[in-house]
């Protein structure tokens, strides 16, 4: 039943939360954070800012690497344009279904825009989601990216995507809901150490000893055991790439994805 439930949506929390600052002496910046939703090596969006002087400023989310262009990746947009052309991606509130009957898909060269010196957008609104899609042969997977922009600086807090082709994804939904009995605890709550890892993970967080289980991109169990908050658990012995680890803890289970390097 878990296995079910990872094989379908991927969540990934940034932890630490990561900040873009907006340079306040201009100029522009590009590949800010890399986002590879399925780990398959190709760069499915990035960020890029531009500041051109007080209060001219361009943030962007572009369908690959920045100063590149892939115009099968796509976001939710507002249906407006700033007065060069671009147009602006939606602020999403929690629970947006996202799927290939939602209105608003749009691609654009230049990157959607989060925000810019002509429309705040995203600004001073909290936490909102940016719903995407991205294109893999001919199939198409939907997810969403959480942030935050504040004056000057845009925070990426999460991402998740639905890992089952041409499915729909709610905004917010970290795959806690999938399954019946999988009573999912926000991730970002538990403190998993060092993310990505080589050698070791430590989950500081832990009120007792407590079972886990660590499960590969398929699904499958690669490692179990015990585990307290003044424990390591080795994964030396892992393949690179991208895990879950499985924790259950005072009945309160936490599905945390890691990355071994």
């Amino acid at each position: 039943m878990m296995g079910k439930a990872y094989s379908q949506i991927v969540y990934t929390p940034v932890n630490p939360n990561f900040e873009i600052n907006l340079s306040a002496t201009g100029g522009s910046s590009a590949n800010l954070f890399p986002i590879d939703f399925n780990n398959d090596g190709v760069v499915d969006f990035n960020f890029r800012w531009d500041v051109f002087g007080p209060g001219t400023y361009f943030m962007h989310i572009t369908s690959s690497n920045s100063f590149s262009y892939n115009p099968s990746n796509q976001a939710i947009g507002t249906g407006n344009f700033n007065s060069f052309g671009v147009p602006y991606a939606m602020p999403l509130s929690s629970g947006v279904s996202l799927s290939s009957t939602s209105a608003g898909w749009i691609t654009e060269p230049r990157g959607p825009l989060i925000g810019d010196g002509e429309t705040q957008n995203f600004l001073a609104l909290g936490d909102r989601y940016i719903g995407v899609r991205f294109l893999v042969g001919s199939q198409y997977y939907y997810g969403w990216i959480l942030v935050s922009f504040t004056t000057n600086k845009l925070t990426i807090k999460s991402y998740a995507y639905q890992s089952t082709p041409n499915a729909s994804i709610t905004t917010g939904n970290t795959g806690g809901s999938l399954a019946v009995g999988d009573h999912h605890v926000n991730p970002a709550k538990m403190e998993l150490y060092p993310n990505p890892a080589s050698e070791f993970i430590k989950l500081p967080d832990l009120k007792q000893t407590s079972a886990y289980e660590i499960y590969n991109a398929e699904g499958r169990i690669v490692k179990s055991g015990t585990v307290d908050s003044k424990k390591e658990i080795n994964i030396s012995e892992l393949l690179n790439g991208s895990y879950i680890i499985s924790v259950m803890d005072k009945d309160q289970q936490s599905n945390i994805k890691f990355i071994k390097k």
